[in-house]
């Protein structure tokens, strides 16, 4: 995986984390709870984004076919 990959999902995993503990405070804050889920979604949507241009990096790659391999004809029995 990508080093940008990686730390969007460790941003995302962090900003995960203050959404919980602001909805667990006894003094959350509304306004404060909206930011971070806005960018919680914003986060997740590009990792979103990332993940799908990867999946179709991997499907559209060429694919090599080995050239077969024919073992020499044996006379006789093994």
């Amino acid at each position: 995986m990508s080093r940008r990959f990686m730390t969007l999902l460790e941003r995302v995993s962090r900003v995960r984390e203050m959404i919980d503990r602001e909805q667990r405070s006894n003094a959350a804050s509304p306004v404060r709870l909206i930011r971070m889920k806005q960018l919680y979604l914003n986060l997740s949507e590009k990792l979103r984004r990332m993940t799908k241009q990867q999946l179709i990096r991997m499907a559209s790659a060429p694919r090599f076919r080995s050239e077969p391999i024919f073992a020499p004809a044996y006379s006789g029995r093994w």
